[in-house]
């Protein structure tokens, strides 16, 4: 796989994640830092060994409060901000 298709690949993992547990990307958006974190957090979701267990929990789960243990983005999501 390539990089930007691992990349796009990630993007898509993390935007199935924040649409489970309310992160707003679109409030972060407008904000030069967060976008910044954002993408930090791409990167390491993209260095994650779990991607196959991260697709399988999101086709799992619609909503959720939390991430799977595994996910090594938990952090980012906890600080991100909710609301959708």
């Amino acid at each position: 796989m390539g990089l930007f298709s691992k990349l796009d690949k990630h993007m898509d993992l993390m935007t199935g994640m924040a649409e489970r547990i309310g992160v707003d990307l679109d409030r972060m958006a407008h904000d030069e830092a967060s976008v910044s974190a954002y993408r930090t957090a791409v990167l390491r979701c993209a260095s994650c060994r779990e991607a196959g267990a991260c697709g399988q929990w999101q086709a799992a789960h619609a909503k959720a409060h939390v991430t799977p243990g595994y996910c090594r983005n938990a952090g980012w999501f906890a600080r991100a901000p909710h609301g959708k």
